[in-house]
């Protein structure tokens, strides 16, 4: 039997010869080029690699890190969304046994997140895994269920996957924090900063957590001096809120915390 190949495949390639040249290729490790006709258009050549190829698995970790720059673990993922669902499904019992006991918002706020964790688990695994469709497929319904709650319409399942990745980076560093957050929050979203001397702390007081990422460090010419921290006239300390630069083109009389015109005189 004559075996033959056509590489790159178009639409005028039978299913036979199609057969064909996957087989053949695939047992080279070698890139299987389609070209893509649009009316009007350069027709596209795109190379698909098989499973198992050095190149396409290069490929699908840069995806991978294009689409979650934290790269956040499957594994992680998938746990924080059983404990979320877990979460979610008391509070569902919780308000069939007694109703109105059970504050809405928190409820939606554990389904909303374990969509979330769930929906991006099957996007990386759908990412790494290009012949993976039943992934792709299951992300976008659970992507399409976050926007059901979001009070958006549906969407085809690439929009829903993009739509998907940008809600988890606004998730990151907007949403609720975790209980293990690694800003030392414990999920409250504020921690205590204290103020020493000699080694022996003086002051406390709330703060904002910042999710255990460092902060930008004052420039030495800020009014903390680069401490991170001012002091009243009083002498009482609070965390420097950062370094302004005055804008030399606007006047006094533009500045709504500057003295009247009779303390100016």
């Amino acid at each position: 039997m004559t075996v033959f190949t056509t590489n790159p495949i178009t639409r005028d390639t039978t299913d036979r010869q199609a057969a064909y040249t996957l087989r053949t290729l695939a047992a080279h490790h070698k890139p299987l080029s389609v070209v893509l006709n649009r009316p009007g258009a350069v027709p596209t050549v795109v190379h698909y690699y098989p499973q198992g190829e050095p190149v396409a698995e290069a490929l699908a970790c840069a995806a991978v890190r294009h689409a979650y720059p934290d790269a956040p673990s499957v594994g992680r993922l998938m746990s924080d969304y059983a404990i979320e669902y877990h979460q979610w499904e008391q509070a569902v019992a919780a308000e069939r046994r007694q109703p109105g006991t059970v504050d809405p918002d928190r409820r939606r706020q554990h389904e909303y997140t374990a969509l979330l964790f769930r929906a991006v688990a099957l996007d990386i695994v759908a990412l790494q895994s290009p012949s993976d469709i039943h992934s792709a497929v299951q992300c976008a319904a659970a992507a399409n269920d976050l926007r059901r709650l979001d009070g958006i319409g549906a969407a085809e399942q690439e929009t829903a996957r993009v739509w998907l990745r940008v809600t988890y980076g606004t998730w990151l560093n907007e949403g609720p924090h975790a209980w293990d957050c690694e800003g030392g929050c414990g999920g409250l979203g504020w921690v205590m900063t204290y103020d020493y001397e000699d080694g022996v702390a003086v002051h406390q007081e709330p703060d904002q957590c910042g999710r255990g990422i460092p902060a930008e460090p004052h420039p030495a010419d800020c009014v903390c001096a680069g401490t991170g921290r001012a002091s009243e006239d009083d002498g009482a300390s609070f965390a420097c809120l950062g370094y302004v630069e005055a804008d030399p083109a606007a006047g006094a009389e533009d500045d709504p915390w500057a003295p009247g015109p009779a303390a100016r005189a």
